[in-house]
């Protein structure tokens, strides 16, 4: 990697460059762009055309916000009618693995469909875009990012 202030071939991976100590911004460019890759790779719309960008971290808690219990999930659902629609505080996980998505149902009072199917209860099920998820009775379309 060379120095844009030297001129000096800095071994890859370099921060800082070993001749004149410039930051070397090649890299930061690199580290940049894979922050970007790191966000959302996986939406849930609902038919009203509203979405829920899923973050790009393992486990995803998808349920409704309750302070009095100290519940806090990472994607509440509780702003589109989950409680009505029998969304439970800790619904289901979805877990990622590379691209690969799964539910998982925490023993939810009202269950987890994957395209109207029940899904057991801490048995994961793939999902993928195309596919309808239902928490309880709302019902999402997943999507890619």
């Amino acid at each position: 990697m060379k120095c844009k202030e030297c001129q000096m071939e800095n071994i890859e991976g370099a921060l800082f460059c070993e001749e004149c100590g410039a930051k070397l911004e090649e890299k930061q460019e690199l580290i940049e762009t894979a922050g970007a890759a790191a966000g959302a790779e996986l939406v849930l719309a609902s038919p009203d055309g509203s979405t829920l960008e899923i973050p790009s971290k393992e486990e995803v808690m998808i349920g409704r916000e309750d302070p009095i219990s100290e519940v806090f999930p990472d994607v509440d659902l509780t702003g589109l009618g989950g409680m009505e629609k029998g969304v439970s505080r800790k619904h289901a996980v979805i877990h990622r693995e590379g691209a690969d998505y799964t539910v998982e149902d925490m023993g939810s009072t009202n269950g987890t469909f994957v395209n109207k199917k029940r899904i057991q209860p801490h048995a994961p099920q793939t999902i993928k875009p195309g596919d309808e998820v239902r928490f309880g009775k709302l019902a999402l379309s997943v999507k890619a990012a």
